[in-house]
């Protein structure tokens, strides 16, 4: 009897070791729905092309830090909750209520909450990310910009909880700058012209430019925006996990690095761009070191 216990007691063991811990992220409706798109039902591990017709920063980041995971030796299982989680997901992590974010983060912004957070390696270093400057589609030959001065005269649309696109503009001191906290909604407004312009990434094809229901965009050829900060992932010290997860995240990403997958990632999404590597950072002199 005692020999059928302690043989039940092994097997109840070995089937917990056995069963992964499923962690619940939040994460942007679209940025899920893209990343679906690239991994067409495989498992994040065994996705190396990243390109795609909806593939941007955001996407390929959802993938990179899964297969980061992976690769540095953790067992955990992820689910999802979709919804616009821009300026919640820094509360979450800071109670412990999210484990990590799947969105990269802005230094300048993370390194507040160093006490409540662990922060990556970065994956995009200081001054690798570039934005473009994207005007309404169907008025896009009315709007020139050539110079900072040009960009000054104009109206702009950004979310004040993106704290370097904010700086960045705000030192650039264009005619208005309008808060809006969706992206979404800032392109329908810009493309409808009610905003001259607002920033965002490069895409990976000719001509640079987002559509869906209601908005068209388009970036002004021959000028960019220099975002001066590093980005990397945060996870919560809050969490249970948090520490684990953390190891295990370094190495991935150390791993992911020197095979040189993270750049080929963002090349892959367009987002580092050798098409622009020749146009004007219009907001060179106002930068901070």
């Amino acid at each position: 009897m005692i020999h059928l216990l302690c043989l039940s007691l092994a097997l109840l063991s070995l089937n917990a070791l056995a069963q992964k811990e499923t962690i619940n992220i939040s994460v942007e409706t679209d940025i899920y729905k893209y990343a679906q798109e690239i991994l067409n039902g495989r498992d994040p591990i065994e996705v190396s092309d990243y390109s795609g017709q909806n593939t941007q920063r955001d996407v390929v980041e959802f993938i990179l830090i899964q297969k980061a995971l992976t690769l540095g030796g953790s067992d955990l299982e992820f689910t999802f909750t979709t919804g616009n989680y821009d300026a919640r997901n820094i509360k979450l992590l800071q109670t412990g209520l999210l484990l990590i974010s799947f969105d990269s983060m802005w230094h300048s912004h993370i390194s507040q909450y160093s006490d409540e957070l662990y922060i990556s390696a970065p994956v995009i270093n200081k001054g690798e990310y570039m934005a473009g400057i994207y005007t309404s589609t169907a008025h896009h030959s009315s709007i020139t910009v050539k110079q900072l001065s040009d960009l000054q005269r104009l109206t702009v649309v950004s979310n004040k909880n993106w704290p370097v696109d904010w700086a960045t503009l705000k030192q650039i001191s264009p005619k208005s700058l309008m808060h809006e906290e969706e992206w979404l909604s800032m392109a329908k407004i810009v493309s409808k012209g009610w905003v001259d312009v607002m920033l965002a990434p490069f895409s990976n094809t000719l001509p640079f430019s987002y559509q869906g229901k209601d908005y068209s965009i388009k970036a002004i050829e021959g000028v960019k925006v220099a975002l001066n900060d590093s980005r990397h992932f945060a996870i919560s010290k809050k969490h249970p996990r948090g520490k684990e997860t953390f190891i295990a995240l370094q190495k991935g990403l150390a791993i992911l690095r020197e095979r040189g997958e993270i750049t080929k990632s963002y090349q892959q999404a367009g987002f580092f761009n050798t098409l622009v590597k020749d146009w004007k950072i219009i907001n060179e002199t106002t930068l901070e070191d």
